[in-house]
Order: C-alpha cells, then structure tokens, then sequence
C-alpha cells in the first residue's frame, strides 16, 4: 500500500496478540504532552495550550487506535506494513503532516480555534526538539513602568487587517395585519455588502437587478426610483428550465450574477434597504447557502444589505404578493425581463455590523550558533495558515473546509522535522565550530498576501543586516516523479554553482529555476536584499486552494528527500566562512501585490514551464464560470500581452491585475500554439 494513501484514522502500529498498541508518534505526544502538564513547562494563559494539545492527542489518539475485534480479525496491517517500509523520518513527517492538515485544525485561517491549535502543535515541538524562544515579552511592573524580556516567547504577533461580526440583526414584516418574524442565521443574514443602519418602509421587488445582462436584459428603466422603499431581488441571473444561466452557455454564470455587480446595479436607483433571496430552481448548490457579513463580499452600498433563503423568501412573498404569486411566480416573470412589483407590507430591520482588529502571529524558535558566526542568521520558514472554510482565495467557492495539506502543512511539517534534524547535526558539531544561528519560522497571513513575513522583515529580531540567507518552503507536498522546483539562487551571487554538488547528490530531480516566484514568504526578504532559496513542487495540481487538497495525496517520501536535501545545504551554508553577497536579477520577484488588494478574479491556475526564457503566464486550468473561461481561454494557452503591454511573468501581471475593478474590460493577447489570438475579458469581482 503507498504510503501516499495513509490518513491520521489509520496509522496505527501493531501489537500484540493481547490487542492493538498505541501508534508510536500517539504515545509520544500523549507521553510528553503529560509529562509538560505536570511540569508546568506549556503556556497558560487564555485557554490553557496543555489543554488543547490534551484535546487534540485524546482525539487522534481515538481515531488512530482499531478495535480489538478488528485487530484481530486481521492476520496482517498493512498500513503497519506500508509504515515498515520507509523511514522514521517519513514516519514522523506523516505525523505532523496529517494532524496539520485534519479538520480540527479548520483550514488554519488567522483567528480561528484551529489555527490556534495549529500554532501551539508547532510551538509544542520547537520546545521538544531543543529550539529556544524568538521573541521579547514586556511585563508591565506594579508601578506601571514596562519590562522587556528578550528571547522569552515563540510568539510574534502582529496586525492582521480585521475581522467582521454583526452585533445586531432584525427582519420583521407586517402585511395584511399579520405580523411575520424572520430568525437570525436561519432565515436571513446581514451581509457585508452593506452598512449598518436601521430601516423601516414598504417592499418592493426589483427582479434580479441587472444593469447590463446578456440578450441586452436590463432590470430597471433609466427612471426608476425606490427613495424610501427596501428593494427585494434575486440572487443569480435568468434561468432556464433546467435552473441553468440564460446568459452563458454550460457552467456558471455571467458577470451580471455577482453580489457586487446587483449592488452597483441598484445604487442608483436609491433603494433604503435590500433583500436579496436565494432564487428558487437553480441548479448551483449555493443557492442553499446563507451569505453571511464575511462572505458575500465588500461594502457597496450604504445602506443594509440582508441574505434571505430560498424558504423565508417564500414566506414573505406569500403574505406580500397583490396578486398572490408564489416566489416561482415572480422568478418566472423575472426571468422573462424587467419586473417591478409594489409589494403590501412593510419593513421594519436593523444591522449593526462591527469591524474588529484581528491580531495573528508568527511562530518562531532559535537554534543558537557556534563560534564567530553565531551572530548572523539563517531563516527557514513556512507559512502555517491556509483557507479555513475558504471566505477568500478559494478556486471553488465558499463553505466547505479547506484542508490546505499541500499548501502548506506539507512545508510546515517539513520545518519541524527540519528542526530536529539540523539540532542533531549541530550537536554533533565539534566545540569549536563555527555555525550561523538558525531561525525556524512559521509565518501567518501569508495567504493574504506575505503579512507575516513582511511583519517578521521589517521587525527581526537583529538586524536584517545579520541575516545571511532564507529557505522557503511552500507546498513540497506533491512532488511527482521525484521533480522539485528550486529558486531563489540568483539572489546569491556564486550560489548556483554552489549548488550543484547538492542537487547532485539527492535522489530527487532538482528542476533549477532562475526565474522566481514572488507570491510567496521568501519575497518579504529579497526586498530586504537577503539571498533566498524557495522550494516547491515543480508540477502544479488542480486541488490547489480547493477542498480536495488533503493528507492522502501528499507524497511523504518526497518531501522527506526535500527536507534533507535543504539540510545539507543549510548546514553547509551556516558553516560558510564568507556569505553569499546579494545580487537582483532581471528576473527577481516584484514586490508583492497583496492578495486582499486585488478586487478583480481572472480565474487561473498558473502552470509550470521548463523553457525559462519564455514570457506571459502559461495556464494549466481554468475555473468553470470565471472571467477567463468566460472569455475562452483555455487551458494550455499562455498570456502575453494584456491591453498591448507585453506580460513578461506571474507578478508583473498581478500588478496590472491589481489595478482593475470589477466589470472592467481588457484585452487579452493570448499565446495558443504556434498562433496569437487576442480575446476581450471581462473581469469578474472577488
């Protein structure tokens, strides 16, 4: 059995004919998780990390472990078996890998319980293997001085934008002297699309408020005033019979069906309020899902914004219809063209929406030195945080978890391994070496665009200056036939040659790239003119930022042979006399374009190329419904040129990216072949 196909429920080793034994990483951890408790060694403010850690190895432990009925039906385990055949170090790795990457660390996005589980697994094992804390602490004395306490924390945290919450919502109807209460987060939402405010007033449906849909479709005429009513449309677009979007043909829908474009849509037809209900016979699945104040998108209007179901929306059209239609009724007139109907009853809601600061924080720890090096650094990092329920960067939509195995539990597991491994090789260093001191990191908020490690760079803990070299690792899960992408070495004047012995002796396929990527960690460092190197699988997959991203695929060899190549080379690297002198390449990333400032989705996944002069953005997929498919591009095709500016790589087209609003139009000069096509794309909100 491969070992690719081993998940956290089913490793287990066997034992005894007097019934099964705990897995080996399930005793240890329960072991010293214990042993910590009693010794008072793990944090305990807030909720205790001793209880979490209590949590998690009871729970693992449960799922890991077969019944004795089981245990002894079997005449053999395979997946003991299949664990026999590699390496303790795979096995470990598989360990961290698919605890990191199971539901109840909840996607690791910044601000959920899971990352903090997350952080505290990751922090648990810098102290097991031997790392010291990073960070100061200050402690506020009786007399209200402050003092800091270097080196006392694995902590960094920093800002990390904000988070939204609604702290009151009301929809209440009075029609024909029945009075219709609607439940919070049951039958409708607050959503972001809006603001706070109170509204009260009569109903008016407005369709499915399009400006500008397919087959020249509008919802409104030119004149069309709602001063002072709450206007109630449908989510979507026209549908066929089938619930499918008459504006497109086969998946998806247009531009016109997105939640901003019906709230530009409406602005100017002065509404005070609107409702917008989840559209009765579609075919997406999402039609059965609540839009909450994080989901549906930014602020449009300055007025409430509420999210009604498919069955409230029922309730409020049958007690308000003139001519008693039902909600297909109405959506069928809709469907056909502009439909304006005066509603009976009014309105009487409330939002209040409050925007909270969100704090998140990088997890790091020391492996001190040696000799006259000691005080310069080396980083080696992986960002920990992924998606969560996948409220944003998601390529497949919102709400359902995003496990994140490959991007990034596979590199966060690698560091910890990582950790252990270079502790050991310095401990056997003789007394009198010489050796860099060696800065694991865990970033956050990568995914929202670097936070974390731009935060770490512009606030280290010596000067960036004592910083000799970074690795990255990011997704180094899903190697396949052994090819691993490595970059970053132009940044090192001498370093590619370097190299070479390295890549030589590894049973990987090291694909060298002097081109490098900027969207990710290692970027926050060539700004600060420090050499990286940056690993990462060399052959893209389609699960990226999806659900289907889990542990079973991750390749564990791989990703073992990648951690101890870098070992090697950090190793060496730390016991180098002289450090490698920065040098920027032609072909060194862009400064980074933050992904949360990117209001406009192309709907791509970037594919690998191995001709390292070619320019433009070859695209391995296309998302179904998204500006490019829109468009009819197609997967294979490359990007070259956009509104007649040549493209030459990934970061210098997120710039011109950045620099769009929804529904904006360009042209798009498109590589398909040995031809040159050029396609009008509309561009599609996030």
């Amino acid at each position: 059995m491969s070992l690719q196909s081993v998940g956290m429920g089913q490793v287990y080793a066997t034992g005894s004919r007097k019934g099964p034994e705990l897995p080996t990483w399930c005793r240890f951890l329960a072991h010293e998780t214990l042993h910590s408790v009693l010794a008072g060694r793990l944090r305990d403010e807030g909720e205790p990390m001793n209880h979490r850690l209590l949590i998690l190895v009871s729970l693992a432990c449960v799922t890991a472990v077969p019944t004795l009925a089981e245990d002894e039906k079997k005449s053999a385990a395979p997946i003991a078996d299949a664990l026999a055949t590699v390496s303790e170090e795979v096995r470990i790795y598989n360990d961290h890998l698919t605890i990191l990457a199971s539901p109840y660390m909840e996607g690791r996005v910044p601000g959920s319980a899971g990352m903090e589980r997350a952080k505290d697994y990751v922090e648990y094992y810098f102290r097991q293997y031997g790392l010291e804390p990073a960070f100061a602490t200050t402690r506020v004395e009786g007399d209200g001085s402050e003092v800091v306490i270097p080196r006392s924390s694995y902590r960094q945290p920093f800002p990390l934008g904000g988070t939204t919450r609604v702290k009151a919502a009301e929809f209440d109807v009075k029609a024909g002297g029945e009075d219709l209460s609607f439940e919070s987060g049951v039958d409708f939402n607050v959503t972001g699309l809006g603001a706070s405010g109170e509204v009260s007033g009569p109903l008016v449906f407005v369709g499915y408020s399009i400006a500008e849909g397919g087959d020249g479709y509008e919802s409104f005429n030119e004149d069309d005033d709602f001063s002072g009513k709450i206007a109630v449309m449908f989510r979507f677009e026209p549908v066929n019979e089938d619930g499918s979007s008459r504006f497109r043909e086969g998946r998806g829908w247009s531009n016109a069906a997105s939640f901003a474009a019906k709230m530009r849509a409406i602005k100017d037809h002065n509404p005070a309020g609107v409702v917008i209900i989840n559209t009765p016979g579609t075919n997406d699945p999402r039609a059965g899902q609540l839009m909450d104040v994080n989901s549906a998108g930014g602020r449009v209007l300055d007025v409430p914004v509420f999210m009604m179901s498919t069955e409230a929306g029922e309730r409020l059209i049958a007690a308000t219809d003139p001519e008693g239609r039902s909600l297909l009724d109405l959506r069928k007139l809709a469907d056909e063209g502009r439909t304006i109907v005066e509603l009976n009853g009014s309105v009487t809601g409330k939002a209040e929406i409050e925007r909270e600061s969100l704090m998140a924080e990088n997890v790091g720890g020391i492996l001190p030195g040696k000799g006259d090096l000691a005080n310069e650094y080396i980083v080696i990092g992986a960002h920990l945080d992924h998606l969560g329920m996948g409220y944003f960067g998601s390529r497949s939509g919102p709400g359902e978890l995003h496990p994140g195995a490959d991007d990034n539990a596979s590199g966060s597991a690698g560091i910890l391994i990582f950790a252990d491994k270079l502790k050991r090789s310095y401990d056997a260093l003789p007394a009198d070496a010489n050796a860099r001191s060696i800065l694991f990191m865990a970033f956050s908020g990568e995914e929202s665009g670097l936070n974390g490690s731009r935060y770490y760079a512009n606030n280290p803990i010596v000067p960036i200056d004592d910083h000799a070299m970074m690795i990255n690792f990011d997704m180094i899960g899903r190697i396949k036939n052994g090819r691993l992408s490595v970059s970053g070495y132009s940044t090192g004047e001498g370093m590619k040659e370097w190299l070479e012995p390295f890549f030589e002796n590894t049973p990987l396929t090291v694909i060298p790239s002097d081109s490098l990527s900027g969207a990710s960690d290692h970027s926050s460092f060539v700004s600060k003119q420090i050499p990286v190197l940056f690993g990462i699988i060399a052959d893209f997959h389609a699960d990226y930022h999806t659900p289907r991203d889990v542990s079973p695929l991750i390749n564990r060899q791989g990703a073992v042979d990648t951690i101890n190549l870098f070992h090697d080379i950090a190793l060496a690297a730390a016991q180098r006399p002289e450090r490698f002198s920065f040098t920027r390449s032609d072909r060194a990333p862009r400064p980074q374009v933050a992904r949360g400032g990117i209001k406009v989705r192309f709907g791509i996944m970037p594919g690998y190329s191995e001709d390292e002069e070619a320019i433009g953005v070859l695209i391995e997929d296309v998302t179904p419904g998204g500006s490019a498919d829109e468009a009819g591009i197609e997967p294979g095709d490359r990007l070259i040129r956009w509104d007649g500016q040549k493209i030459e790589d990934i970061r210098a087209w997120m710039e011109m990216l950045a620099k769009h609003e929804p529904g904006d139009k360009v042209k798009v000069g498109v590589k398909r072949g040995d031809e040159e096509i050029t396609l009008e794309v509309t561009l599609q909100g996030r």
